[in-house]
């Protein structure tokens, strides 16, 4: 199959890009042609393609006043995005095209291009843009979802958007555009749901059951080898942000003297967590700041088990994934997807969203049980094998682009 694979960004940025690129990997060795469309940027890995990639706009650092905001019209739809998936498409022969994450650096623009050529378009649901204006069902510090179905206004009454009236009315505004336009319902020929509680959403907010499908993210084991090391201590891999209930974990570990916890990765919020830490002349908890690669793999090998306290829906958990591919149980909070992975007391325990009490008896319990912390191990292992492996997430791919095809 010749496989046209769209995200915004080509390089590694987050979760989304790197079930991208393992996924362009998988589909490569198994003999596919994939081509690849993006948006240009320094850090992009190396692709034949590149002359195809959008310009690249900066939402992150956007000032959002009403010329950045017109400056911006991409934002919702590209007429650039356009013209270059046209010319993409006058050179390279694709089969099927599967979108991942497009939202206003491409733009849904390109939808209407793949449709009128009678490409079949899939698309991976990475997070909640299409229901959220703001892609989380968080905000002010909280699960939200004043929005459903279709009160985008409150985005802005709440100024969802990086707390800017400005930002906030041009996402509602983009929602209801595309909303109004159904560009998204009747371009996408298929949703691919990484959870049962991504699917459940969909429906909950009208999305029509017969064109979603639940099909977990996979990992690689043979880049993930069990582990029977026995840590001296827990561990949190993440961005340092408020979502993921960072500042839990440290008050919960502020109790609990006698234990030992690595925070592994750096963010927006990463110099008030290092200052609760001292101010409160915390001595057993590290900072050691980004880890990647083989130096990532040694401090979840090394850890006892892995601490995963987000406070906003996860829409599958890579992070508890990789734990578990190297054998660690995850202590999780029991909201958005997280449920599926861990099994309270099977590979892993569950606490309540925001509940640093609750977390930190988990904790406890944990610790003074070594022996399940062994089989917990064992068995969030053994779901990998199991449930996420390629080979099985490959055949089910293929199966629904055949489908479609």
């Amino acid at each position: 199959m010749h496989i046209l694979q769209v995200n915004k960004f080509y390089y590694q940025k987050g979760g989304a890009e790197r079930y991208y690129f393992d996924l362009i990997e998988l589909l490569e060795k198994q003999g596919h042609e994939v081509i690849s469309f993006a948006m240009h940027d320094i850090k992009n890995n190396p692709t034949p393609y590149k002359d195809y990639f959008v310009g690249k706009i900066n939402i992150e650092k956007a000032g959002f006043s009403w010329q950045d905001v017109k400056s911006a019209g991409r934002i919702i739809y590209s007429i650039e995005a356009k013209k270059k998936l046209k010319k993409l498409l006058n050179n390279e022969k694709i089969d099927i095209a599967h979108i991942h994450n497009i939202y206003h650096q491409i733009s849904p623009s390109i939808l209407t291009v793949l449709k009128k050529r009678k490409i079949p378009v899939v698309m991976t649901v990475h997070d909640f843009k299409l229901l959220c204006p703001v892609y989380s069902f968080f905000t002010q510090g909280d699960v939200c979802e004043r929005c459903k179905v279709s009160k985008f206004y409150n985005c802005v009454l709440h100024r969802c958007a990086k707390n800017s009236y400005v930002a906030s009315k041009l996402n509602m505004l983009e929602m209801y555009l595309h909303r109004l336009l159904k560009i998204y319902r009747n371009n996408i020929d298929l949703y691919i749901c990484p959870s049962e509680f991504v699917k459940n959403k969909l429906m909950e907010y009208g999305w029509p059951r017969k064109k979603i499908i639940v099909l977990p993210h996979f990992i690689a084991l043979a880049n993930n080898v069990e582990s029977d090391q026995a840590g001296d201590y827990a561990l949190y891999f993440g961005r340092l942000i408020k979502e993921k209930g960072v500042m839990d974990l440290l008050k919960a570990y502020q109790y609990l003297k006698n234990d030992k916890l690595k925070i592994v990765g750096t963010g927006p919020h990463e110099k008030i967590y290092r200052d609760f830490v001292r101010n409160n002349n915390i001595k057993n908890i590290e900072f050691t700041g980004y880890l990647a690669g083989k130096n990532l793999t040694e401090a979840v090998s090394g850890s006892k088990f892995v601490v995963m306290p987000s406070r906003l829906y996860e829409t599958f958990g890579l992070t508890v994934a990789e734990s578990f591919a190297q054998g660690k149980p995850v202590i999780a909070s029991r909201l958005g997807a997280l449920p599926e992975l861990v099994k309270d007391g099977v590979t892993g325990m569950l606490f309540k969203p925001g509940d640093w009490r609750d977390l930190k008896n988990k904790i406890l319990k944990m610790n003074q049980r070594p022996e399940e912390i062994q089989k917990m191990g064992e068995n969030a292992r053994k779901f990998v094998e199991e449930n996420l492996n390629a080979k099985r997430h490959y055949s089910k791919l293929i199966e629904e682009y055949s489908k479609l095809i």
